[in-house]
């Protein structure tokens, strides 16, 4: 606005003519919004403040825009006034004599009456509540406290717009197709037991606004590969030329595997539906996943690059227990990419990875895709 504070304090007073003998509590509705606005309604009784609902306050901050524009910027008060009492009430809505309707913009130096310290008081709890409301990010419109004659309803800022950030752990399976299909159809050496070969993502991720229920999700993690093995006396070896996989008939086999890590980026755009009331999403960044609760659904794309790998088998050899890790690249492809699909609502979300470039570096070793699904948490 023209005044240096940008503040506004639009008041509100409707007197009505005789009505209320016995004494009832003041009560003052600070609504804040913006970074540093805030309307003020202050009203004698409380049937003053149901009667508000009577006026078109939206015509009224209409013509005050328009007073504003056409004064000086010096101009410390604009106010304009409705004697009559009818001149912002809705159409469907009839005076009653003696009502009347003002309104006034205040620049830097905010209204008080010099004389009467209950201005000082209401600012007070004001600032207290404010401080309150702020502790907790995530509190809703429409807060209403009933302390004393002082009721205070905040607004978040920029609800439903802007960008906020949230946590999230990914917990599933891995597995990778040959052509299309799981490898253990063909009864392949390096075909992969699914109970066991988990995949686990860890992150931080955005959610920023784009249009009506149109967001984008966007960030990082860390992903653990894990492919376990069907059959457990499978040896894993990285040879001169590829990375192998023969089964070992001279051992009791209990566990064998190959592993990778990545980190990782993607990007998602989400539609997300049936917003919960009040929701806000205000800069900063949180535990919490969603602080939208219908149903949503997404596809994107993400892209990986490899920061470490390994292999693990369990075996015996005459009942004497041995447990072999060895470190090393396997060939595998140092960069990953593929396309990502998420669908949730409330609380619980699911999501499928498909990577579209071969695990294994071209004539390295099989021609496979790896797959991950599973919750977000």
């Amino acid at each position: 606005m023209k005044q240096l504070g940008l503040i506004i304090l639009a008041i509100c007073t409707i007197n009505l003519a005789s009505g209320a003998s016995d004494p009832v509590k003041e009560d003052t509705v600070v609504i804040e919004f913006g970074e540093r606005s805030k309307m003020v309604i202050y009203a004698e009784t409380q049937q003053d403040l149901k009667d508000l609902g009577e006026y078109d306050i939206n015509a009224m901050i209409g013509e005050l825009n328009a007073n504003l524009d056409s004064t000086s910027t010096t101009t410390e008060e604009v106010s304009i006034e409705d004697e009559s009492g009818t001149k912002y009430l809705k159409e469907s809505t009839e005076s009653e004599e003696g009502n009347t309707g003002s309104l006034s913009y205040y620049g830097d130096e905010r209204y008080r009456d010099e004389d009467d310290d209950r201005y000082e008081r209401r600012i007070k709890r004001y600032e207290d509540v404010r401080r309150d409301i702020r502790r907790d990010i995530d509190r809703d419109v429409d807060v209403d406290f009933d302390d004393d004659d002082y009721i205070v309803i905040k607004r978040g800022r920029s609800r439903g717009r802007g960008t906020y950030g949230s946590f999230e752990v990914e917990l599933g399976m891995n597995n990778w197709l040959e052509d299309g299909s799981f490898p253990d159809q063909d009864n392949a050496a390096y075909a992969v037991k699914p109970w066991g070969s988990w995949y686990v993502g860890l992150g931080g991720v955005y959610h920023t606004s784009i249009a009506g229920p149109l967001k984008l999700k966007w960030g990082g993690n860390m992903t653990w590969y894990n492919w376990k093995m069907e059959d457990p006396t499978v040896r894993i070896a990285k040879t001169d030329v590829a990375t192998t996989f023969v089964p070992d008939p001279t051992i009791d086999g209990k566990k064998s595997k190959l592993a990778a890590t990545y980190v990782n980026a993607m990007v998602v755009p989400m539609l997300e539906f049936n917003q919960r009331r009040g929701s806000r999403h205000g800069r900063g960044f949180n535990w919490s996943k969603y602080r939208q609760r219908g149903f949503r659904i997404g596809a994107g794309m993400y892209a990986g690059y490899r920061i470490d790998s390994w292999t693990k088998m369990k075996y015996s050899i005459n009942g004497d227990k041995q447990k072999d890790k060895e470190k090393g690249n396997y060939y595998l492809n140092n960069f990953r990419y593929g396309i990502r699909g998420q669908i949730g609502f409330q609380g619980m979300d699911l999501f499928f990875n498909y990577d579209l470039n071969d695990v294994f570096a071209t004539g390295r070793g099989p021609e496979l895709q790896a797959i991950s699904f599973g919750f977000i948490l």
